[in-house]
């Protein structure tokens, strides 16, 4: 017997989505990226590899197919996906997300996102796993049939951020960086152009990703990151789910604000 998915259409520019009402054009598919399986292939079909070799394999998989960014719904999004989860019969029938999003050159593209996933409300209430190569205030790239697309950033559409802050000022704000998930910063560079994730899988443990301030990815060896120190995590305000984690390197010292990591 043909099972049958349940729909939600997200309109790419409101605040809110639209139930029921489905995309008229061709819908091309969006799938996640295998970027983190394919890179522990990597080690897997070569122990040997050295750090600085694994990383540069790496991150060519990265800027071909992107890196999975969970990206969260807006409150009113999330409670029309969640009333098409709640109103399923079967609750393995999958959840499809049609939606219209507008190109940089201004051509529309029907898509079919990948299946959402839910969390508590603290780590984004619901959310699709993206596969991107950049993202920015206002657009982003993902790969839409193995072509890299870049598309604007729905009203929406929520990203994750770190701030990097006046160390001597810490309620300053001096620039964001876009990250396509919640870690704890394991380093900045100098001239505060980037800052290093560290993967959550155990086994890239000797990997970082570094984010760049112009929405841009590269994967590099963790000792990269760690060069200069580590940081030291400072004190939360209380009843506030961001912490801060300051740098003293190269004579001068770098604040960064984040959310932690949510689990999985």
């Amino acid at each position: 017997m043909k099972s049958f998915s349940s729909i939600v259409a997200i309109a790419a520019f409101l605040s809110s989505s639209v139930l029921g009402q489905l995309v008229k054009m061709s819908a091309f598919p969006v799938e996640r990226s295998s970027l983190i399986e394919q890179v522990k292939a990597l080690k897997t079909s070569d122990p040997r590899l050295s750090a600085a070799d694994w990383a540069k394999a790496a991150d060519a998989i990265l800027q071909r197919d992107g890196v999975n960014a969970s990206i969260s719904f807006d409150a009113a999004t999330c409670e029309n996906i969640k009333k098409v989860r709640d109103s399923r019969k079967d609750p393995k029938t999958p959840i499809r997300l049609n939606a219209t999003l507008k190109s940089v050159d201004a051509e529309k593209a029907a898509l079919v996102l990948p299946e959402p996933e839910f969390a508590a409300d603290d780590c984004g209430g619901c959310f699709i796993e993206l596969p991107v190569l950049q993202l920015t205030a206002t657009d982003f790239i993902t790969r839409v049939r193995d072509r890299n697309i870049k598309f604007e950033l729905p009203a929406n559409f929520i990203i994750d951020q770190i701030q990097l802050m006046d160390a001597k000022n810490p309620t300053s704000m001096k620039k964001i960086f876009r990250v396509p998930f919640r870690a704890t910063p394991i380093g900045i560079t100098y001239e505060e152009s980037a800052v290093y994730l560290g993967f959550q899988e155990p086994e890239l443990h000797d990997l970082a990703l570094m984010v760049f301030d112009e929405g841009t990815f590269e994967i590099v060896a963790r000792k990269d990151a760690e060069e200069g120190g580590a940081g030291t995590i400072l004190d939360a305000s209380k009843g506030s789910d961001t912490k801060q984690i300051r740098f003293d390197r190269w004579r001068s010292s770098y604040l960064l604000s984040f959310k932690s990591a949510c689990p999985r």
